[in-house]
């Protein structure tokens, strides 16, 4: 993970976390297909978010998760403890650019919204594919923050946004790293890849769905006002009027949301 997570580990943030994971599961685990797998290493599996829904969706899965942080895995033993109690998941404090697994043959990788958050995906991926099996299937999520827009036009909103992912980067995290899967994925070794651009684009036509995922963003960009307002890259100015163009944006009928994230396959 980089050096400084950009989002804290509050309690308040773990929390987001995981109702992040319940709203995005629809659009996440689309073409997700482990029905068949046995084996699974989940890479920066945090709060265990993912790790539950993973549990649920595929109830067959033994799912091995890693994480840095001491206090995501804290909270993920609590928030898993059905699973782990039944021995359907196991917890280890990793440094995924680092990883010393307990088994080097897993049928399957899922690493979601991680790569992001480390210095070097590269050797993450490498690590990942050394520890899967011959034909192993590794399934990737991640971010591609430049794509982010809103209408009406909101020059503050995308202030923020972009000292938010400035922010990330000099934490030497990777905001855009969605858009490098392709070579990354080649660079480790992976072959099949297939990366695709997943859109989230709501206008007049679905008013809830854009109201959500307004709101939805609106609370990753606060998630960082701490951060930015420490690190003087952000003013209480700014904010306030970043707050009242998402509350425009909510109430015009003909506003509109974009956001583009990718996904990613490919075997060993």
């Amino acid at each position: 993970m980089a050096q400084k997570y950009i989002h804290g580990f509050e309690k308040k943030e773990q929390d987001r976390l995981i109702a992040q994971a319940d709203f995005l599961e629809p659009y996440v685990y689309q073409g997700v297909d482990l029905e068949f797998t046995k084996n699974l290493l989940e890479v920066g599996c945090g709060v265990g978010a993912q790790t539950q829904i993973l549990c649920r969706r595929f109830p067959k899965l033994q799912i091995d998760g890693i994480d840095l942080s001491d206090a995501q895995l804290k909270t993920a033993s609590k928030y898993l403890s059905k699973e782990l109690k039944s021995g359907r998941v196991h917890l280890a404090q990793q440094d995924a650019q680092k990883m010393r697994l307990r088994r080097s043959d897993y049928d399957a990788a899922f690493v979601c919204w991680f790569l992001e958050h480390v210095p070097d995906p590269l050797l993450v991926l490498k690590n990942v594919y050394k520890n899967l099996k011959p034909g192993g299937k590794i399934y990737i999520s991640e971010v591609f923050n430049h794509t982010l827009f809103m209408e009406p036009y909101s020059p503050a909103y995308l202030k923020y946004w972009f000292e938010f992912n400035d922010l990330q980067w000099e934490l030497k995290g990777h905001p855009h790293v969605g858009a490098q899967l392709g070579n990354l994925l080649k660079a480790s070794g992976f072959k099949n890849i297939n990366v695709e651009i997943r859109p989230f684009h709501f206008d007049s036509r679905e008013p809830e769905k854009r109201s959500a995922f307004i709101d939805y963003f609106f609370d990753i960009l606060l998630s960082a006002e701490k951060k930015l307002i420490e690190e003087k890259r952000v003013s209480p100015e700014l904010i306030k009027k970043m707050k009242s163009e998402v509350e425009i944006a909510k109430k015009s009928k003909n506003s509109v949301f974009y956001y583009s994230y990718v996904r990613a396959t490919a075997t060993k």
